[in-house]
């Protein structure tokens, strides 16, 4: 164990023993079980004594992220709604408003936050995350120059504690301490995390999947069958030969009298017996992380429950945010503020702002900008394009009345403007008029 002035331990000295391949219901049933016995007694445990090793735990967890393609496109999208221009650092004034500083929060923009927000957002995955950050600042960015997420399989998050080599108590790092209090945040959220629910499910999908692939292999092409006259084996052979080569040639010669005729199978279905596993088990998984199936790539019969899908993932996301949000505010943004990168009074929040499709950011803005002035950077901004003067705001634009002035949808609509907009005259007189 090696430590140095400023409490830090050497990352690079943990060892670990990685087991990612070939899992199965059965190892994840024994790690429940091993997990609800230190459960029960870890009220009598000592140091020296280890008992919340989640080591072959996290081997379940990671060999499922890996392996399984959904789960992966799962969390993706979810990491696509918590990074980005999203969040901020901010003083909240005295009408409760919050007031971005726009200094500090580049401070908490690029690679190295995501790292942290990641590892927060993880804690709820895996069950817990610990994070090593020093105030090292790049010289190119003035930025955290390195976030480290220490591997799971060496900390011991119940028990609080880092070990050198995994399963052995000693050498070891006691997270409490005060020379580690500073430097190293382990966020545990109290539970064997969201993947606890999602492993077996997984580990029961590859199962179904393989026996798919036999499935298809055995009955999913036609068979196709030879018939000759000769008793010859040689005979035989030859025309077996030449049927299995013919599938490629697409040629075949046969005698007088030989016959040959394709096999096919009628379709009963039998392969819905997977395909109906495995559907069931990636609509679970997208229901328990992103809260609906529909946001994971799933189809909807109708537009309605599109929508409920949306309102539920949004709400979901919602709750990944403010979990970020109180991390943030609790455990990270102060420990920075104690090092001098950031400055105190400032709070970490999400952005207000609608999570919105195109479309309807398109809807929106064309019912705002006959309403309202928008300034051009505003546009530019959202959709990258650059405009100019707003057309509706210029004497007879659409907007304005008959004196050039804007109409501001109070009072009677002029003649101009109801012709402007619906590109007609309204009333009997005005179409009389324009017939003659």
């Amino acid at each position: 164990m090696t430590v140095d002035t400023n409490g830090k331990f050497d990352a690079e000295l943990l060892e670990s023993i990685f087991r990612t391949s070939k899992k199965t219901i059965q190892e994840y049933v024994r790690e429940l079980e091993r997990y609800c016995r230190f459960k029960s007694v870890q009220h009598m445990v000592v140091d020296g004594v280890v008992l919340d090793d989640r080591g072959k735990l996290i081997d379940l967890y990671e060999a499922c992220v890996q392996q399984d393609a959904h789960l992966s496109a799962v969390l993706e999208t979810l990491v696509s709604q918590i990074v980005g221009e999203r969040y901020m650092l901010a003083r909240q004034n005295d009408k409760g408003k919050y007031v971005k500083d726009v200094d500090q929060t580049k401070k908490i923009q690029g690679s190295q936050f995501i790292k942290i927000i990641r590892g927060i957002v993880e804690s709820k995955l895996y069950g817990y995350t610990l994070l090593e950050i020093f105030p090292e600042v790049d010289e190119k960015t003035g930025k955290l120059k390195e976030v480290t997420s220490i591997e799971r399989r060496n900390v011991l998050p119940d028990q609080k504690r880092v070990v050198r080599r995994q399963s052995m108590w000693s050498p070891g790092w006691n997270l409490e301490s005060s020379q580690y209090s500073d430097n190293y945040i382990l966020i545990n959220s109290g539970t064997l995390g969201l993947f606890s629910a999602t492993t077996p499910l997984i580990l029961a999908k590859k199962f179904t999947l393989a026996n798919y692939v036999n499935f298809s292999h055995t009955y999913g092409q036609p068979i196709i069958h030879g018939k000759t006259d000769s008793e010859s084996n040689g005979d035989r052979k030859r025309l077996a030969n030449d049927i299995s080569s013919a599938a490629q040639n697409k040629v075949i010669v046969t005698g007088l009298g030989d016959e040959i005729d394709i096999k096919t199978f009628t379709m009963s279905n039998s392969e819905k017996i997977y395909t109906s596993l495995i559907d069931t088990v990636n609509a679970e998984v997208s229901n328990l992380i992103l809260g609906s199936e529909s946001m994971a790539g799933a189809t909807q019969s109708y537009v309605g429950s599109t929508k409920a899908h949306q309102d539920i993932f949004r709400d979901r996301v919602d709750v990944y945010r403010e979990h970020i949000e109180n991390v943030m505010n609790e455990e990270i943004v102060p420990r920075l503020v104690k090092m001098g990168y950031l400055k105190p009074g400032l709070e970490f929040k999400y952005s207000n702002r609608l999570e919105m499709s195109n479309k309807d950011k398109i809807e929106l803005y064309a019912f705002l900008t006959d309403k309202y002035e928008l300034s051009p950077d505003e546009i530019e901004k959202e959709f990258g394009i650059t405009v100019g003067k707003q057309l509706n705001l210029e004497a007879g634009g659409v907007g304005a009345n008959g004196n050039g002035e804007y109409y501001d949808g109070r009072g009677p609509m002029s003649d101009e403007e109801y012709y402007k907009r619906y590109g007609r005259h309204r009333g009997v007189a005005n179409f009389l008029r324009e017939r003659k």
